[in-house]
């Protein structure tokens, strides 16, 4: 099921364009966290763990992208 998932048509574009919408969310809580200061992309920028963030957005995305084609396949397989 996981390999039919993975090649059904438009689900990386989906993982795409959920892990960028995840990153944008965070990024946009953690500014409003720290008082929407001017400093927080430089303090980003500076951390060692700012790998983390596109890595976090990527397994958010993936998460909710399968989540959501696997409910498609298993609706189309029950019409069937």
């Amino acid at each position: 099921m996981f390999k039919r998932i993975t090649s059904y048509q438009g689900f990386w574009k989906s993982v795409a364009f959920l892990s960028v919408m995840y990153v944008l969310i965070l990024m946009i809580v953690q500014w409003f966290f720290t008082g929407l200061s001017s400093k927080f992309l430089s303090i980003l920028l500076q951390s060692n763990k700012v790998w983390m963030v596109p890595i976090a957005g990527f397994i958010a995305g993936f998460m909710v992208s399968y989540g959501k084609f696997y409910a498609r396949i298993k609706r189309e397989d029950q019409r069937q």
